[in-house]
């Protein structure tokens, strides 16, 4: 008996997928770094920050999308679980629950702020090209988006703080 001929396949290659995955996170490192550099050094500017903004919009605009449902998921949370509690008839409508309510708002609130932030980055990145006297109403319109986060954040941290003083 003849031994058999084995055919050897070549191995199938591997997808650039892997690659491009590591890529997409690096970038979503860069594109926080950017949105961080924007809402922190108040020094940049003009047409770095569009030309910035204008490169990782489509990362930025993911990330803020997760950033507004993940917040203002969790708000809903806690405004869900107090009304089970006061529907279940465990717990009265007491300082806890006033608070849990008031942080559950809050969230939802910062949920709305980041949204609003996220739309503004989104209109900035379509007119980026269309520079001049827009941009400094580009930049008027990012600045007053933060405000809103950080005013939001503040309201959100005092209300932390009367609950854990109560």
């Amino acid at each position: 008996m003849l031994p058999e001929k084995v055919k050897f396949r070549p191995s199938p290659r591997k997808s650039k997928k892997v690659g491009m995955n590591r890529d997409r996170y690096k970038n979503y490192s860069y594109a926080c770094e950017t949105l961080l550099t924007l809402m922190v050094d108040k020094k940049q500017r003009g047409r770095t920050a569009i030309l910035s903004l204008k490169k990782f919009s489509s990362e930025l605009f993911d990330l803020l999308t997760q950033f507004t449902a993940s917040i203002g998921g969790t708000g809903v949370a806690f405004l869900l679980f107090v009304v089970c509690n006061l529907a279940d008839g465990k717990a009265t409508f007491c300082a806890s629950n006033f608070f849990n309510t008031g942080f559950g708002l809050g969230l939802v609130c910062l949920a709305g702020a980041v949204n609003k932030l996220r739309v503004t980055i989104l209109s900035i990145s379509k007119s980026a090209g269309k520079f001049g006297l827009k941009e400094e109403k580009m930049m008027q319109k990012l600045d007053e988006s933060t405000r809103d986060i950080y005013y939001t954040t503040a309201a959100l941290l005092a209300v932390v703080m009367l609950r854990f003083a109560s």
